[in-house]
């Protein structure tokens, strides 16, 4: 049975469909990643690609200003790393450079927040600027949407990769993916990819800092 690291003030529903399949791994509130994502998982560990281990901050941030809080919140696939690289966690840097990771600099810090990994070459993202940085990498697909239709409480809109994760051979959503005016194309390209998605309409779909599956 793997472990799910998600946010405390995830949906019940999503709890409860984890729960029956995986240890939850519960982050709390902590005051220093900043208010609003105190309990976010992408800004404390990383996921090594769909399938490899998940590094941890070494320690907390200098402060709980964007961009010392996202320093974790970087994308790593099978020998790519996508993330803001003058932020990014020496960590992750050495996991990649270790194994001759190719590393894309793009604008955005919250890069794991930005867009949904959905296996080793696909991702979805509303952020455009990100989705211009990606397009130009020939070996990945990228289904671009549109922005905003996911809430945050605090902010007026949250990211669409921090409603989400892969956890197995299905992508779980944080709320209601189908009210997403994209929801058809976005549905279409994770079963392209031959996997499941799974999510709840009792509420909106809401950003909670992903959901990091520990294989």
């Amino acid at each position: 049975m793997s472990g799910v690291y998600l946010s405390h003030r995830a949906g019940e529903p999503l709890k409860a469909y984890l729960s029956r399949r995986h240890r939850l791994l519960f982050v709390e509130d902590d005051p220093r990643y900043g208010p609003g994502v105190e309990s976010h998982a992408d800004l404390r560990l990383c996921k090594m690609g769909i399938c490899g281990p998940v590094l941890f901050q070494a320690a907390p941030p200098r402060s709980p200003a964007y961009p010392d809080n996202a320093e974790m919140c970087a994308v790593v696939l099978e020998g790519l790393l996508l993330h803001r690289l003058d932020i990014t966690a020496p960590a992750i840097l050495d996991y990649c450079r270790e194994r001759g990771y190719r590393e894309v600099n793009v604008r955005q810090g919250y890069t794991r927040c930005s867009c949904l990994p959905v296996d080793e070459k696909s991702l979805i993202t509303a952020d455009p600027g990100l989705y211009a940085a990606l397009r130009e990498i020939a070996a990945l697909s990228v289904l671009k949407i549109r922005e905003g239709h996911v809430l945050l409480p605090g902010f007026e809109t949250g990211f669409f990769g921090g409603t989400a994760g892969r956890v197995g051979d299905t992508v779980v959503f944080n709320g209601d993916l189908s009210a997403h005016p994209d929801f058809p194309a976005i549905r279409a390209f994770i079963a392209s990819r031959g996997l499941e998605i799974q999510y709840f309409s009792d509420y909106p779909l809401t950003d909670i800092g992903s959901v990091v599956e520990e294989t």
